[in-house]
């Protein structure tokens, strides 16, 4: 008898440990950031009773002030995924609620707040909204998406059109962390490659996610979002998805991008999404003798025949754009095959770009120019609808 009375007592003092709030999803505060800022972020924002159990969560009072780099717990419930439903995981047999779920992961993990898939790490986030208050409608419907990678301006993304619908990109820009890439001069201004190639590769996210794709932007600056400025300010703060740190050589750095673009591409695969389906993209500048102007050039690997005809297709789009909007200027750009790292060790379909010669005066106005990267990233974009027209 007193063995059942102290399996009782142990229990009661068990399930509070059970259930303590370690299982809350928790998120540092940026620059920037309010509670409805970070509300928005996850797209907990609009049901009440996310801001309301956010508070409590946290102890704070209404209106209250976050401070930059403290870790807060946010109204998203962790789930052990059993990897068979999400509803024999939350035990809820609504069909319409496990969509919305993994709707949910799927945003927030495009977007970079979660580093992994829930279909990898087997960690299911869940709001708390769908949980708790089922029947609670958002007082707030957006027709934007929101993605704060791109920066505050850019931030929400309206959905143009579904035309890549259930294509995967991998966006690259160049180098980055301890490695600026080429270096060109304008004036007193220095360019680095990496902050150039990083503005035009968050355009081309952009643009494809609003068109229905999926974009993950696999090198990142938490600071630098989409910026329209014509002189790019040159740091090291770079980092991969998932907020991996940058390494200094050059071999296992590239190692270390290939690794993450091909986990991704195996994730997607198991999910259903075909190869065709899936393109990684690398923008690089060059760097050449002062005096050599280039156009757009494309690599892709040798005997890599769907890559090749994806190159083929964005250099047929390059010049038909130089043929409307600089009819005075013969396009002479080419695409050719190279055994570059990142073209060979890649598992999606794979593209290198140059953009243009950094060191080169006319050149530099492809780059320093807002307009001039963003219709770089604009015919990008519109290559890769053609090919898969």
């Amino acid at each position: 008898m007193k063995s059942i009375l102290w399996a009782l007592l142990l229990l009661l003092f068990v399930s509070p440990l059970a259930a303590k709030e370690d299982n809350w999803v928790t998120y540092k505060a940026e620059k920037g950031d309010g509670i409805i800022v970070m509300l928005t972020k996850f797209n907990l924002y609009g049901y009440q009773c996310n801001e309301k159990k956010f508070y409590q969560l946290n102890h704070l009072k209404p209106n209250a002030h976050l401070i930059i780099n403290k870790q807060y717990k946010l109204p998203i419930l962790k789930y052990k995924y059993n990897g068979k439903s999400i509803r024999s995981t939350i035990k809820k047999n609504d069909w319409e609620k496990a969509i919305r779920i993994k709707t949910f992961n799927e945003m927030l993990f495009d977007s970079g707040l979660r580093k992994t898939s829930f279909l990898k790490d087997m960690e299911l986030w869940v709001p708390y909204h769908e949980l708790k208050c089922p029947n609670e409608k958002p007082k707030l419907v957006r027709e934007k998406n929101i993605f704060p990678i791109f920066g505050p301006k850019y931030q929400n993304v309206k959905t143009i059109s579904q035309v890549l619908k259930g294509k995967v990109f991998y966006i690259m820009g160049g180098h980055g962390g301890p490695d600026p890439g080429a270096i060109g001069k304008r004036g007193n201004h220095k360019l680095c490659e990496d902050e150039y190639g990083y503005d035009v590769a968050l355009r081309l996210a952009r643009k494809l996610i609003a068109h229905g794709a999926v974009a993950h932007v696999i090198l990142r600056d938490p600071n630098d979002g989409i910026r329209d400025e014509k002189f790019l300010k040159c740091d090291s703060d770079e980092v991969y998805l998932g907020k991996k740190k940058v390494l200094r050589a050059q071999i296992p750095r590239l190692e270390q991008r290939a690794n993450i673009v091909n986990d991704l591409f195996l994730t997607y695969k198991k999910r259903g999404v075909a190869n065709r389906n899936q393109i990684a993209i690398m923008l690089h500048i060059d760097s050449r003798n002062t005096r050599s102007r280039t156009d757009v050039f494309f690599y892709h690997a040798p005997n890599a025949t769907e890559s090749e005809k994806i190159a083929n297709q964005l250099y047929r789009t390059f010049k038909a754009k130089y043929k409307k909007f600089q009819a005075s200027k013969s396009y002479e750009g080419s695409v050719s095959a190279r055994d570059l790292y990142m073209l060979m060790n890649l598992k999606p379909r794979a593209v290198y770009l140059e953009l243009a010669n950094i060191r080169n005066k006319t050149d530099q106005k492809r780059l320093i120019l807002s307009e001039n990267r963003d219709a770089l990233a604009k015919w990008i974009m519109d290559g890769l609808i053609a090919y898969y027209r």
